[in-house]
Parts: structure tokens; C-alpha cells; sequence
């Protein structure tokens, strides 16, 4: 409502002549003063009008009964108004009349929508309390019997302190301080108590009651019970400690564990160079019996073959299935000797690795058409035999991995020695690795043969180093010349290009 003696209630009176006397422009002022006031406002202002006309005729039927000062006070600042509803001769009867006949339907619809409104409170899941400005509670919602045990009867007309705990009651006064200020206050998370005297962790938004005037004259609150998720922070907060003590903890045995791990490294090390050595051994050992056992005994199958052939010249048909037998056995004698030599040839035990690299470097140009370039110095010299073997293997892996993967139809070796290290270069001229495949590589070595290679290296205290791109692929080993290599730590270097 508009404050007293202004513009604006000038006007609101102004309009409401027009539609209480229903003129020509009645409508649009009923109109406006409808989105003012809204319907149920607006069928107040009229009934008090209509009001004030019926008290009127009143007074002058019954002289002793006057007008309370605040009517006069309004019909003697509004003259015009006075005069229209005071001295209307034509709508003197008709008129109130009217108003009074409406006035049920008006009390009902009023009803009504304070009967929606009273509903709408009643069923709401929130606490829904209002009380004065002296904190004496005047509604209590059926949420607030639930939330805090007590029922209407019990609540209304008591303190708001009732559920205000004494630890908290200095709140209350803020909050009316605010209030009266015309301030609204939202999502407060504060402590109630229950009628059991057990707390209620609740979230409280409050708003300021004001009367037909626009005078504050209380307070209006909603509660929200935040119980369970005060609980749930309750519980991560907890969480949180308990995770901070592990992770100191964790920090302890992991720093522990890093030595451990550390300590098992340098066995698996030392485990991975002893199954090595166990697995050339056992190359040795299956490659002298392929070419000691195997071989002998297809070397007499196929002069038994040799002899069926000669006995059986009168016969064409068995001669000729004997001579082809023969011919299938000395194909399957080639093929086991080249499968022993492979698996550990005996010219790196006999005269060094510069005849076992011919020797295997032939036989691979013959059988895969790669045009392979072998340098290495004619005077080179004996190594020791584990050098030799690692260099033997090095070289069999990559032109392995040339003949498969690379596309690329030459090979380079080089082999070099100086006074205490030796060195082995092998290079494509393929389409190369990947940037990805490449670092892929570098940092876990996948395949056995290059994973193989990483651990032999390791074991005799060399550099491996592998570079590519799209011109091919080069591999590098650098190996210190020692007579004596027992198991020990050492870092393996991988370059890439």
C-alpha cells in the first residue's frame, strides 16, 4: 500500500471513484487498478468504500455514532472522493446496494484464496513459521511439528526461543535487526533443538511480515532440515583426515618400498643376465644335439635310402621313390644343420665372431635375397666370448627386423674395435619407425628381441642406442672390452634421433 497524503494515493483513490461509480472509464481504471492491487486487494478497496457509504448513511440516521478519525482524516483530504461516495444521489441506494450484495461472493473469494494459501504452507516439506517482531511465535506449519516435535498448540504464542539453543541465541537478535531493516536472509545454516532436545542441523531463509501499510510487523521463516548433509560433510571431512593420515603413512612405505624395489631390481638384474647365460647355454647344448644326434642318424637314413636305390635298379618305380626320398632326407639334413648353426654357431666358438657374421650373413643374403654389406677389419681378433655372442645376437635381431618389418632391401654392418671398446653399427635404408613407435621403444622396449638386447647390454656395461625416421633405421652398441663381466648395475643410454 501507498504511504498517506502522497501522489500515489491521490491517484489510487482516483480510480477507485471511477470504478466504484462505475463511469465511462470505469473499465480501464478497474483495469489498472487490478495489476496494482491484484483481484483480492482490489475487492477489499472496494468494500471498504462501500463501507464507508453504509457507515455514513449510519451517522446521519443515528447522530451519536461518529466516524473513527482515520475515515474522516481520508474523506476530508480526498474532498472529490467524499463527494462521490457521500452525495451520489443517483447511486445513493443502487450502489451500495451493490456492494453489499456482493459482498459474500467477495468474503468467499477472499476466503478462498486465503484457504490456497494457508494449503500451499501447510503442505510444504519445509518449516514454515512466522512470529512478531518480539520473537512471540504466531504460525506453525505441519513441517514444523515434524521437524521440531511440537505441535501448533504447543508452539503458537511461545518464544521463538523454544527451539533456539543457548549457545545460539544471540542470532535471534541479529536476525531481527535485519528484519526490521527490511533485509531478507538466505540459506543460513545454523542449530535448532527438537522438542527431545536433540540438535537439528537446519538451513533457515527468513523474510519480513509487513501489514496492509507496508509497516513491518514480524517475521516470516522457513527451515530446511540439512541434517543429512551436514552428516555426509561430516563424513568426508573425516574421510579427509583419514586419507591425510594414510598418505603420510603411504609416504613412508613408499620411500621404503623404493629402496625394496630398488634392492629387487638389482636381483631381477642379476637374474635376468644368469637366465640369459642359461638360455645360450641351452641354444649350445640344442644345437649340438641337432647336429651331433639328429644328424648322424639322417646321415644313415639316407644311406639306407642310398642302398634301397642301387637294389632296386630293376625296379623303376621303387628306385625312383627311393631316390626321392633321399633327396628329402639330405633337403631335411640342410635345414637342421642351418637351424643348429643358428641357434649357436659353432665358427664363434672355433675362429670368432668375423666368421660366424660371414657365415650367417651369407646364408641369409641366399635365403632372403637382402643384399647385406659386412665391414669388419680382416685383422679384427678374438673377443671375449660373451661380447661375441651379444654382438652375434645384436646383429642377428636387427636384420631379422630389417627382412620383416623395414621394406628395405640392403643392410649395412660395421664393426669396429678400438684399445678397450668395440662398436657395432647396423643401418636400413626402410620406411622406418613411427615418432610413437619409436618413444614406445625407447621407454619399455617392447619385444622380446629388443628387451633381450636392453638386458645383455645392461649385463656387459654398454650403450644400446636406436635411431629412425623416414630414411631407415640405425642401431648403436658401444661395449667396454673386459676379460671379466660379473653381474652388476648399470644404466642402459637410448638416443632418439
Amino acid at each position: 500500500m501507498p504511504m498517506a497524503d502522497t501522489q500515489m494515493e491521490d491517484a489510487i483513490f482516483v480510480l477507485a471513484a471511477h470504478v466504484f461509480l462505475k463511469t465511462s472509464d470505469y473499465l480501464l481504471c478497474l483495469d489498472a487498478l487490478t495489476r496494482l492491487f491484484g483481484p483480492v486487494r482490489l475487492q477489499y478497496l472496494l468494500l471498504f468504500l462501500a463501507f464507508v457509504r453504509a457507515a455514513h448513511y449510519w451517522t446521519e440516521t443515528h447522530p451519536e455514532i461518529a466516524f473513527e478519525d482515520d475515515i474522516t482524516k481520508l474523506l476530508s483530504t480526498h474532498e472529490a472522493l467524499a463527494d462521490c461516495i457521500l452525495n451520489d444521489p443517483e447511486a445513493r441506494d443502487t450502489i451500495t446496494q451493490s456492494l453489499l450484495d456482493e459482498l459474500p461472493a467477495l468474503r468467499l473469494q477472499a476466503d478462498k484464496a486465503i484457504g490456497l494459501l494457508a494449503a500451499i504452507v501447510d503442505s510444504s516439506d519445509d518449516a514454515i513459521v512466522s512470529k512478531t517482531l518480539d520473537g512471540i511465535i504466531t504460525s506453525w506449519n505441519g513441517s514444523a511439528e515434524r521437524l521440531f516435535g511440537y505441535t501448533a498448540s504447543e508452539a503458537i504464542g511461545q518464544h521463538i526461543s523454544l527451539i533456539i539453543p543457548l549457545n545460539r541465541r544471540d542470532e535471534e537478535a541479529l536476525f531481527i535487526e535485519r528484519i526490521k531493516r527490511g533485509e531478507r536472509i538466505e540459506h543460513f545454516d545454523t542449530v535448532r533443538v527438537r522438542k527431545d532436545k536433540s540438535p537439528l542441523d537446519i538451513s533457515l531463509t527468513i523474510s519480513p511480515v509487513r501489514d496492509a501499510s507496508g509497516k513491518i510487523i514480524g517475521a516470516s521463516k522457513i527451515a530446511r532440515d540439512i541434517n543429512q548433509r551436514k552428516r555426509f560433510e561430516r563424513e568426508l571431512r573425516e574421510s579427509e583426515e583419514r586419507y591425510r593420515t594414510l598418505a603420510d603413512a603411504l609416504d613412508t612405505q613408499v620411500q621404503f618400498r623404493t629402496q625394496e624395489l630398488e634392492r629387487r631390481n638389482s636381483e631381477l638384474r642379476d637374474l635376468s643376465a644368469r637366465l640369459l647365460e642359461f638360455q645360450d647355454q641351452e641354444r649350445r647344448h640344442i644345437a649340438r644335439e641337432l647336429h651331433d644326434s639328429a644328424g648322424q642318424t639322417l646321415t644313415a637314413l639316407g644311406l639306407q635310402l642310398a642302398r634301397i636305390r642301387e637294389d632296386a635298379k630293376n625296379d623303376p618305380v621303387l628306385s625312383r621313390n627311393a631316390t626321392n626320398a633321399e633327396e628329402l632326407v639330405q633337403h631335411l639334413a640342410q635345414e637342421i644343420r642351418t637351424t643348429s648353426y643358428l641357434l649357436h654357431p659353432p665358427l664363434l666358438d672355433e675362429t670368432g665372431i668375423s666368421s660366424a657374421l660371414g657365415w650367417y650373413v651369407q646364408g641369409l643374403a641366399e635365403r632372403s635375397s637382402l643384399a647385406i654389406d659386412l665391414k669388419i677389419p680382416d685383422n679384427f681378433g678374438r673377443l671375449p666370448s660373451q661380447i661375441e655372442l651379444f654382438i652375434f645376437r645384436l646383429v642377428q635381431e636387427c636384420l631379422t627386423n630389417i627382412h620383416r618389418h623395414s621394406g628395405s632391401k640392403t643392410a649395412l654392418i660395421r664393426i669396429a674395435r678400438e684399445e678397450s671398446t668395440v662398436e657395432v653399427e647396423i643401418e636400413d635404408q626402410g620406411k622406418g619407425m613411427s615418432p610413437e613407435r619409436l618413444t614406445e621403444i625407447q621407454s619399455q622396449g617392447t619385444g622380446v628381441g629388443i628387451r633381450g638386447m636392453r638386458e645383455r647390454v645392461r649385463h656387459l656395461r654398454g650403450n644400446l642406442v636406436i635411431e629412425s625416421n623416414d630414411s631407415g633405421t640405425k642401431v648403436y652398441a658401444t661395449l667396454p672390452i673386459t676379460t671379466s663381466l660379473p653381474p652388476h648395475k648399470s644404466d642402459t643410454r637410448q638416443v632418439v634421433a
